[in-house]
């Protein structure tokens, strides 16, 4: 049986509606899921420059350990030498070993002055992993209380979403498969995701362009399927919208977190 374009109209209107209600309940959760997400890519991100710092300071660690092992080393091989010096029999070999005795004292100093460094460069990551891991702590303790915040609402919101899947998914069999595709086209090109608009006061209710006579007759008279001329949009006069339900559909109510926001001034 044919269906009439009245009825496709009817069809895609209820789709608009039930969609228009989805969209305000997503509207409730505001930017939540977006936070959550952040703050889930900036512990991440935390995390990894935890784990890089203390990398870092475990191989500073290891210098220092390098460093103590090499000067007991050299001081070995200085006590070794005072030793030999104490037995030297000509000038020519206690210069030669005065001479190892002295490079073993350099190769001391400059590993202790290499330890000094390294400290200083390990109390400076330190310094620099105490803030990150307060910041990591910080983002955590937000993004707990974000979920939380999230958890709620989708919860409180849970059954109206089922039911209006349900309906969305009743509404859609109704539909032509070639209508039902333009819909989602037009929506996916809207900001307010509206893709069936009535006219209002001689206007189109999705852009507010003015609505020729003409057009506006035929729109009326059903006979085919219209859109606007300037958004692309179809159109339905009031006889198929009814302006109050369109008006109702997409009035933003108050979300809690507004509400919040309200008390709080």
């Amino acid at each position: 049986m044919d269906v009439t374009v009245e009825k496709k109209l009817q069809d895609l209107w209820k789709l608009q509606q039930i969609d228009n209600k989805l969209d305000n309940l997503k509207a409730v959760l505001g930017e939540l899921p977006m936070e959550v997400s952040d703050l889930e890519d900036d512990i991440a991100g935390f995390e990894t420059r935890v784990n890089h710092i203390q990398e870092e300071i475990t191989s500073l660690d290891t210098e220092v350990a390098n460093k103590k092992l090499a000067i007991k080393d050299f001081q070995r091989l200085i006590d070794k030498y005072e030793d030999q010096l104490n037995n030297i029999k000509n000038s020519r070999e206690f210069e030669a070993i005065d001479k190892e005795k002295e490079i073993a004292g350099l190769e001391i100093l400059s590993a202790e002055k290499k330890i000094r460094d390294y400290v200083k460069q390990i109390e400076s990551r330190n310094e620099v992993l105490t803030t990150t891991k307060a910041s990591l702590d910080s983002r955590k303790a937000d993004l707990e209380f974000k979920k939380a915040e999230l958890t709620e609402i989708e919860k409180e919101n849970e059954e109206e979403i089922q039911k209006l899947n349900k309906d969305r998914e009743n509404a859609a069999k109704k539909i032509d498969e070639r209508y039902f595709r333009a819909y989602h086209r037009i929506r996916e090109n809207m900001k307010n995701g509206v893709a069936v608009a009535p006219i209002v006061r001689g206007s189109c209710g999705g852009c507010f362009s003015k609505i020729p006579p003409q057009r506006h007759s035929d729109i009326r008279a059903h006979y085919k399927i219209i859109d606007c001329e300037h958004c692309g949009r179809i159109m339905v006069d009031q006889h198929v919208s009814g302006i109050a339900a369109f008006a109702e559909a997409k009035e933003e109510k108050p979300t809690r977190r507004k509400m919040r926001l309200t008390t709080a001034k």
